[in-house]
């Protein structure tokens, strides 16, 4: 490419971009849906899912308890397990139903007969299932008594000499060598998933626009007509989405980072690394696939006609962002060398990496670049040849 080429080129990326900052539409889903919205409500409704999940034992919480007087040493475990037991309301079903308290525990006026009969000392937990903080606090209580009930079994067969380990034929043990776990997994998928999706969101309407959209306006003759050829025409539009789309991937990167500053939480920091150096490493890697989105989302419009029609390919094509998402929750995928050479697919098994902060093979992160650009280089040179066809202006 000579001087003269790259200036031509630069010309139409800057015509492009100034014609779309003014496009609100535009500007906004490139640079605050995307980048922006888009994270807030979907890493913030997560977090906040995965608060409501957490049992916190170690949180001092109050009990309201009916006939608390019957079960002195149920109700000094409770308290030893930071549970403050205190008298039950008259009209709890009412302040259940509010909202006002999240549980009520009834110790019945038989357990302690039950109990020296050697009988199942019968208790009730009275929630509101429609509440979630309700719920949290009855998992949180049922795993106490659960814990006292094996208690209270133990002791009943040692006092009549029976050895409670004889009912244990088998002893499992479960050790999770990873550091994140289940929700570390939903979480880590979420970095790579925001990342392509914003990236998605940032070249949509500008690629359209300077495509399909100045075919349907009639714009695209007056342009075909200068002295300009029609690759560094269409290298230019290139270009101009290929900063739109880099821009939107640079601002995801910093509202993840101020995301999880501002929502700070100690199972967070114990299950992933959202710091600067994950977040900015996670964007390295990520790089890459802003060649290949821009050119897929170019030679799409390309093929399409109106401004309508380009919507809906690429609409369908949103899909192809999100699949490893979903797929990488249910089928558990090896980072093998075939695998991280395809686009998308490589750049999710990556980022998966960095926010566990797993150790990454070189030859991986070459095999994705390499056939990320690769795959980049295959569609530009699709829209390139779509380009040189008389189809453009019919």
């Amino acid at each position: 490419m000579t001087v003269s080429d790259f200036q031509r080129v630069l010309t139409v990326s800057v015509k492009e971009i100034k014609d779309n900052l003014r496009d609100r539409q535009t500007v906004f889903y490139a640079l605050l849906f995307g980048p922006l919205l888009m994270p807030l409500l979907i890493a913030g409704s997560l977090i906040g899912s995965m608060k409501q999940l957490t049992i916190n034992f170690d949180q001092v919480t109050e009990l309201p308890v009916i006939n608390h007087a019957s079960a002195p040493n149920l109700v000094q475990f409770l308290r030893s397990h930071n549970i403050d037991v205190v008298d039950a309301p008259e009209d709890y079903r009412t302040q259940l139903r509010d909202g006002d308290i999240q549980l009520v525990l009834e110790i019945k006026e038989n357990y302690a007969g039950n109990l020296r009969r050697a009988l199942p000392a019968p208790l009730t937990l009275y929630l509101n299932e429609s509440d979630r903080d309700s719920s949290r606090a009855a998992r949180r209580i049922n795993a106490l008594l659960s814990r006292y009930g094996q208690t209270l079994t133990q002791l009943r067969m040692q006092v009549r000499g029976l050895d409670p380990t004889v009912f244990s034929s088998v002893a499992i043990t479960e050790t999770d060598i990873s550091a994140e776990g289940a929700s570390g997994q939903i979480l880590a998928s979420l970095l790579p998933f925001l990342y392509i999706i914003s990236m998605v969101m940032g070249g949509f309407y500008l690629a359209i626009d300077t495509t399909a959209g100045e075919r349907e306006r009639l714009s695209l003759e007056p342009l075909l007509s200068l002295p300009i050829q029609r690759w560094q025409l269409l290298l230019g539009k290139y270009l101009a989405t290929l900063l739109f789309v880099g821009m939107s991937l640079v601002l995801t990167a910093l509202a993840i980072f101020l995301l999880f500053r501002f929502f700070p939480s100690e199972t967070l920091d114990s299950l992933l690394r959202f710091d600067g150096l994950a977040i900015g490493h996670a964007l390295l890697l990520a790089s890459p696939l802003a060649f290949f989105i821009t050119g897929l989302l170019i030679t799409v419009a390309t093929l399409t006609r109106s401004t309508k029609e380009a919507q809906t390919w690429l609409g369908l094509l949103m899909v192809i962002p999100m699949a490893p998402f979903f797929i990488l929750q249910f089928v558990s995928i090896k980072s093998a060398a075939v695998i991280m050479a395809i686009p998308m697919l490589s750049q999710y098994k990556l980022l998966e990496k960095v926010a566990r902060n797993d150790p990454i093979d070189n030859l991986h992160v070459v095999l994705s670049v390499g056939g990320t650009l690769m795959g980049a280089l295959l569609l530009l040179l699709v829209a390139m040849r779509l380009y040189q066809q008389d189809r453009m202006l019919r």
